[in-house]
């Protein structure tokens, strides 16, 4: 495997796809060119089209945010991504299916295009196909048997020590930290994020938006990867921890067009 997908260039991340697709691990839909992907359901141990299935995984939308209400989507792989988003995301497939016997990813938006709240075309980095926003995983492990987990659910409404109530306390600002790891939490949820927040920054942007990003940053640190126990604190905005106490952002890349 080469470098990590934030490192790559467009060119060289969508040389890595095609090669996956020649190996039988992923199908791609459609026209694909270096500028933008979009994916196909393909079960790689079958060989054969499955519904949203990349890399092993089965990609479903999760509009509620959580599994105590609401329906996941069927089987749907995203479409109109940037190579290396789509290259990180396979990776991810495959680090999740590996590790954790992961069946089903849940999100809150993946595929690009769309249009903003005025109608026009979206072109910040979800729009260009260049963000992921992660809500959780359905699986079994022979320790843990079959489990369902949820950012929102497991981590981001989490009654702790340090969240009583299952949020940080007014005034809190940019001091916290990652809340499960109160010894009272779940462990299993408390280990699983840990290694998908590990997972995430050494693929997608972490310290800065650029290639060269060194990665490494720990929960409660300031990172371009958002989450419940994120430092920065804008209620009612969109960019702070309260808005993604349902899910973790990562991108590659900008924030706003590339």
């Amino acid at each position: 495997m080469s470098g990590a997908a934030r490192s790559l260039s467009k060119d060289e991340a969508f040389e890595e796809v095609l090669q996956l697709q020649t190996d039988g691990v992923i199908l791609l839909e459609g026209a694909a060119t270096a500028d933008q992907v979009s994916l196909d359901g393909w079960d790689p141990v079958l060989a054969q089209k499955s519904n949203g299935n990349v890399a092993g995984v089965v990609i479903r939308y999760l509009p509620s945010g959580t599994l105590t209400s609401g329906t996941p989507s069927g089987g749907s792989a995203p479409d109109r991504l940037d190579p290396r988003n789509a290259l990180a995301l396979i990776r991810l497939c495959q680090w999740l299916s590996d590790n954790y016997g992961v069946t089903e990813l849940y999100h809150l938006g993946i595929s690009g295009g769309g249009t903003d709240a005025e109608g026009n075309p979206r072109v910040d980095c979800h729009g260009q196909g260049r963000a992921v926003d992660f809500a959780g995983v359905r699986g079994s492990t022979a320790d843990a048997g079959e489990f369902g987990l949820t950012v929102r659910d497991d981590w981001g409404t989490a009654d702790t020590t340090f969240t009583p109530g299952g949020d940080w306390p007014a005034g809190t600002g940019e001091n916290v930290q990652y809340r499960l790891d109160d010894p009272a939490a779940d462990q299993f949820a408390a280990g699983f994020f840990r290694d998908v927040y590990a997972f995430i920054t050494s693929e997608w942007q972490d310290r800065s938006d650029g290639p060269d990003d060194p990665g490494g940053s720990s929960i409660g640190e300031h990172s371009f990867v958002m989450n419940p126990d994120h430092p920065t604190s804008s209620p009612g905005r969109p960019n702070g921890r309260e808005a993604h106490r349902n899910h973790l952002h990562m991108q590659i890349g900008k924030t706003g067009t590339e």
